[in-house]
């Protein structure tokens, strides 16, 4: 397992670059170029006063309107303090011995499953970062648990859903959970194509990951839930993490999240506009740049690997994917940002990789 290490953290890049946190143009993290939305400011400042009270241990308003909004039973939600909370409790929630892990994938996911224990396995994709029909030969009887990023993190790169339909079907022949990782695919133009959330009443075996992060650019409130197929799942999830895991706030921010569809809306109108332009642009460099459909792009810089060090010159933070399994050190991944933002990045790049002025 190589070392952990994920995007995000200005407050440590701030010190080590010695400039304010608000001097930082963070392009490492995937969050909503639209900002934080003033419905969900307002449900957020209006629960400061019930923090007086324990939060809802059960999370009963939070589940009822994620019941409503994906279609799934009540009984089949479990809501965490963020995806990363989620990933822990069902690591130790199930315990899997053995679990089959495309590579490269989110490092989280090879952490909690490490830390209750478990063996990984790697799919390792090959140059093209597809998964395959070949994923089928390596889920056995033997295999616990498999993780499926739909889009992949952090390639972009959507999965087609007749082929995770084919793995959940391998799945249930041997028994096998499913993770599927959908936290950046509501961000995608064509969602609707790719979800499963359709079959989880098909599939007992069927997990899937959402946040709430990305979309509503809530990061610093943790906010994330799990679909299952079966009710089983949900409450060992339960039972491996506190009663009290999702505060109040925390709460509110979801149920005012869910009911309001315009924000998400125009969140994936201008990811899609902003991910075209970013598109074109990258053409022009001398990269190797990957056709993922997030709102991130992953590319390559032969032989260049100080990219991030060089764009800190500019006051510009990117992710660099060394510390994933299967990437080399010239690999590099940047968030979708608002279209001012994302013009200072491509003249940073220009500059570096071109030697424009």
């Amino acid at each position: 397992m190589k070392k952990i290490s994920h995007g995000g953290n200005i407050y440590k890049k701030a010190k080590e670059m010695g400039i304010r946190e608000e001097d930082i143009l963070d392009f490492s993290a995937n969050i909503s170029p639209l900002g934080l939305p003033e419905h969900i400011r307002q449900a957020m400042v209006k629960a400061i006063d019930q923090t007086i009270n324990y939060p809802d241990p059960d999370c009963s308003r939070l589940k009822e309107a994620i019941s409503k909004e994906d279609a799934v039973s009540e009984t089949k939600i479990a809501c965490g303090n963020g995806g990363a909370d989620l990933l822990y409790r069902l690591a130790f929630g199930l315990q899997p011995k053995k679990v089959l892990l495309p590579a490269p994938a989110f490092v989280e996911y090879e952490e909690a499953l490490s830390a209750a224990g478990a063996q990984i396995e790697y799919y390792r994709m090959t140059e093209d970062f597809i998964i395959k029909e070949d994923i089928l030969e390596q889920i056995t009887e033997d295999t616990d648990f498999v993780v499926i990023c739909n889009p992949n993190n952090p390639t972009g790169i959507l999965t087609e859903r007749e082929r995770i339909l084919r793995i959940l079907d391998r799945a249930e022949k041997t028994k096998t959970f499913v993770m599927v990782d959908e936290c950046f695919l509501e961000i995608c133009k064509n969602e609707k194509e790719y979800t499963v959330k359709p079959f989880i009443e098909k599939y007992e075996h069927l997990i899937i990951l959402k946040s709430f992060t990305k979309l509503y650019a809530i990061p610093g409130v943790r906010l994330g839930y799990i679909l299952a197929g079966s009710e089983k799942v949900i409450e060992r999830v339960n039972r491996a993490g506190q009663a009290w895991s999702v505060s109040h706030i925390a709460q509110c921010a979801g149920v005012a999240a869910l009911a309001d569809n315009i924000y998400k809306e125009k969140v994936i109108d201008t990811v899609a506009e902003e991910l075209a332009y970013m598109k074109k642009e990258f053409y022009k460099l001398p990269v190797v740049l990957y056709d993922g459909a997030a709102n991130y792009l992953f590319f390559r810089t032969p032989e260049i690997t100080d990219l991030d060090k060089q764009l800190e010159g500019h006051g510009i933070m990117i992710r660099n994917c060394s510390n994933y399994e299967n990437l080399g050190r010239d690999y590099w991944r940047v968030a979708v940002k608002a279209h001012e933002e994302n013009k200072k990045l491509i003249k940073a790049l220009r500059m570096i990789l071109k030697g424009e002025e």
